[in-house]
């Protein structure tokens, strides 16, 4: 196909080659209105937008950061340590949920960025524009992902992997070989890990895996406690349960739509520590249950009573910034790393 010039775009914008020219090579010199109607054209033409956009360089004079958050529960831990320390760097930051509908929309947050000149951007949790974003990273400032793993990109990740592969471990040294794992999603990546840990450690002990023992996409107080109900009235209940939290999911996870899941990383635990307790099986008494946390300190409930790993989301985000920080200085945005948040794990029984 014959490359479509600026001219060809300008005409089907209406507006001057110049104003193309602009838009394309500094768009912080023109009008939403402009953008707007140029992208507009781009589309109906079929131009690859990645193409046409000059490579990314530093501009001293601005310390704004863009912190997009995908988190189904916003104004996490991760947002805390996040803001904490860029207030220590004195960086100014600004929050978006970019509200992504089909690949076109990659336009708009890019023109975004570049329009309002910021030299960093965080990204927390997955999102289905995310894999867009590589055709774009030369004219794009540095980026950290947080709270995932992406290829050739910076992040700042827990190893869902070894999480559930050391909790399912630590439960079948205890005794247990009847174990319940309450996952998110089928579609999540970390639950997938997670999930693939649990196996593992069945498969290291050479014990067979019960698919009954998978509750997959638990995610409300209600589906908890039915979950175990039927559990605990099968011929074969579990020993042991261990329950994901909900930090890795995103608001674009439809199954997650729910006013419950709003409201607390804990719901679906709640809901199964109900049933539980409502149950008069002599059986429950040696009942282990573990669930990940996000705090090292007591809660003063009945989850104090409950073995948990710790997942310091906190820390999570400072470091992401500290990360980002060492980016700019270096002034590479090609440059790649991996860091990997370790957990801390409390067992009680």
């Amino acid at each position: 196909m014959a490359k479509i010039t600026l001219s060809a775009i300008a005409k089907k914008a209406k507006v001057s080659v110049a104003s193309v020219s602009r838009v394309l090579r500094t768009p912080n010199m023109t009008s939403s209105q402009t953008q707007s109607v140029v992208y507009q054209a781009m589309k109906a033409l079929n131009v690859d937008l990645s193409e046409n956009l000059k490579d990314y360089q530093l501009d001293h004079t601005s310390n704004r950061i863009l912190i997009i958050d995908n988190q189904l529960i916003s104004k996490s831990l991760i947002n805390y340590g996040i803001e904490q320390a860029l207030y220590e760097v004195k960086l100014q930051f600004c929050y978006l949920q970019f509200s992504y509908q089909d690949d076109s929309d990659i336009y708009h947050l890019v023109h975004y960025i570049t329009q309002n000149r910021f030299i960093g951007i965080l990204i927390i949790n997955q999102a289905p524009y995310l894999e867009n974003l590589y055709s774009y990273k030369k004219s794009l400032p540095p980026m950290v992902f947080v709270n995932h793993y992406k290829h050739n990109f910076s992040c700042v990740y827990f190893d869902h992997l070894t999480i559930g592969f050391k909790t399912t471990q630590q439960l079948i040294k205890k005794g247990n070989q009847r174990i319940a794992i309450f996952v998110n999603s089928d579609k999540s990546i970390n639950s997938s890990f997670f999930l693939q840990g649990y196996q593992q450690s069945f498969q290291r002990y050479n014990l067979p895996i019960d698919s009954d023992y998978i509750i997959q996409g638990c995610l409300t107080y209600e589906h908890g406690r039915d979950a175990i109900k039927t559990l605990l009235n099968s011929n074969k209940p579990p020993t042991a349960i261990i329950f994901e939290d909900l930090s890795s999911l995103s608001f674009f996870d439809s199954d997650s739509y729910h006013a419950q899941n709003y409201l607390s990383c804990y719901r679906s635990l709640f809901g199964a520590l109900h049933q539980v307790n409502e149950s008069q099986s002599n059986q429950l008494k040696s009942m282990s249950i573990a669930y990940i946390s996000h705090s090292n300190e007591y809660q003063y409930n009945e989850l104090d009573k409950l073995n948990r790993i710790n997942k310091p989301l906190y820390e999570m985000g400072n470091k992401s910034v500290h990360l980002l920080c060492d980016l700019l200085k270096q002034n590479m945005t090609s440059l790649a790393r991996c860091h990997i948040i370790e957990t801390e794990a409390f067992f009680i029984n």
